[in-house]
């Protein structure tokens, strides 16, 4: 009868281990994708922010983390009856992304991207309410860029005039 309460009770420290290497573990990758938009002067400017929490380095596609000109649809942009902007914007068409496609954000590390969409979406003429999205993909491995992970930004809405 003694060893049973014992057996219980390692049984529930094992348990209880077992469970807080698994919360360790989550910690590795932790990362907070924000945008936001400022739009003025005949422009839509969007604010990327990538919050590295975890523990180790990630990464993020250098067209977006550089805030060069877009080569795809890269954010979700709607109108305000949900329809979504066609991409006028520059298509690239080329081989899937290399390591060398890629802009490390360390751990603890924060990065900072400003890209202007004006030229990359169909903005209509006056004054119109627009939704954005961005789905957020980072790598965890460099060298497995076909295991993109995601961590998307919440969705915001701006009004834009157009020309």
């Amino acid at each position: 009868m003694q060893r049973r309460p014992f057996l219980l009770t390692a049984l529930a420290a094992m348990s209880l281990l077992s469970a807080l290497a698994g919360a360790a573990g989550t910690d590795q990758v932790n990362v907070k994708q924000t945008i936001d938009v400022d739009s003025n002067n005949g422009r839509v400017l969007v604010h990327l922010t990538v919050f590295n929490y975890g523990k180790q380095t990630i990464w993020i596609p250098r067209e977006i983390a550089e805030g060069k000109e877009l080569t795809g649809r890269r954010f979700d942009v709607r109108g305000f009856d949900n329809r979504p902007l066609d991409y006028t914007g520059k298509m690239v068409k080329r081989a899937a992304l290399t390591a060398a496609d890629y802009q490390a954000v360390e751990a603890g590390k924060t990065l900072k991207a400003t890209i202007d969409i004006t030229p990359s979406y169909a903005f209509k003429g006056g004054r119109h309410t627009y939704n954005i999205g961005y789905a957020g993909p980072y790598l965890v491995d460099v060298n497995k860029p076909d295991q993109l992970a995601e961590s998307p930004a919440k969705p915001t809405t701006f009004a834009h005039t157009g020309k």
